[in-house]
């Protein structure tokens, strides 16, 4: 791997905390407060998801801007943590539209 793939991979991190912070204060917001047991429980998981998803990229970020080094498998480990940030915005994305459904 060379440093434009680090990069990249730079990157494509800070992206991906930014749209952690931005559906953090989804959540966060009194708009998607639920109105149902369902909803409370999706509304919780997203939330631990996100804060894990947040643990993960700062975790990642920190090791990338200490290291020259980007082995196969962080690259592969960080397209992984990007899909899992963008299969959580689809997620945040459902439950607001469930949560403005049953308002």
């Amino acid at each position: 791997m060379d440093i434009r793939d680090q990069i990249t991979c730079l990157g494509k991190l800070e992206r991906g905390y930014n749209s952690l912070q931005y559906v953090k204060a989804q959540m966060d917001s009194y708009l998607y407060e639920p109105s149902t047991r369902a909803l409370f429980e999706t509304k919780e998981y997203l939330k631990d998801k996100i804060a894990a998803l947040v643990d993960t990229n700062e975790t990642m970020l920190d090791y990338l801007k200490r290291t020259n080094d980007l082995v196969p498998d962080q690259y592969r480990l960080v397209k992984f943590h990007i899909k899992e940030i963008f299969d959580l915005e689809y997620d945040v994305m459902e439950y607001t539209i469930k949560s403005r459904q049953i308002s």
